[in-house]
């Protein structure tokens, strides 16, 4: 949604229209403060809130993880080693182009956020610890060490053909 130094892409006009994201600090409050209240109907608030905390730290966690294996694809965009679609706002993958996307490497990235991390996230916050760890957290572990995998393999076959 946003470009590399910061700025706003088309996509974050498509995130807007679509209300899938809480994109102002008043509006992401709100949603915290409904959650609470929802949980504090069976719960008491000190729980809920400690409950809430582990889930921010749980997402931290996942986000890291999205975060390199961003960066590792942007990079293979960077060398040459695949090329970035024209259709991408910046210099990033669109990670929104869901099954369009044109590589392995993109695919796995894809399925990273679209499934394991939106699992880590559902598991978190619906205190189920087992679920997002291992069908979120860990499995998106075993995402990126697979994506740093295909990149290594790309760029020695990158090389060689450079030196064809």
């Amino acid at each position: 949604m946003l470009d590399p130094s910061g700025n706003p892409t088309a996509r974050l006009d498509v995130v807007k229209a679509a209300d899938v994201a809480r994109l102002t600090q008043e509006d992401w409050q709100q949603e915290r403060t409904t959650m609470l209240q929802v949980c504090t109907q069976c719960h008491s608030g000190n729980f809920a809130a400690d409950q809430l905390k582990k889930g921010n730290e749980m997402i931290r966690e996942v986000d890291c993880l999205m975060a390199e294996a961003i960066r590792v694809v942007a990079d293979l965009y960077k060398d040459g080693v695949i090329e970035k679609p024209e259709s991408y706002a910046s210099s990033f993958p669109d990670i929104l182009t869901f099954h369009d996307a044109p590589t392995p490497v993109e695919q796995k990235l894809f399925v990273m956020l679209m499934e394991h991390r939106m699992r880590a996230f559902q598991g978190t916050f619906h205190a189920n610890p087992d679920y997002a760890l291992w069908y979120g957290w860990s499995a998106m572990k075993m995402d990126l060490t697979e994506i740093k995998s295909l990149a290594q393999d790309m760029r020695m076959v990158h090389e060689t053909v450079k030196k064809r």
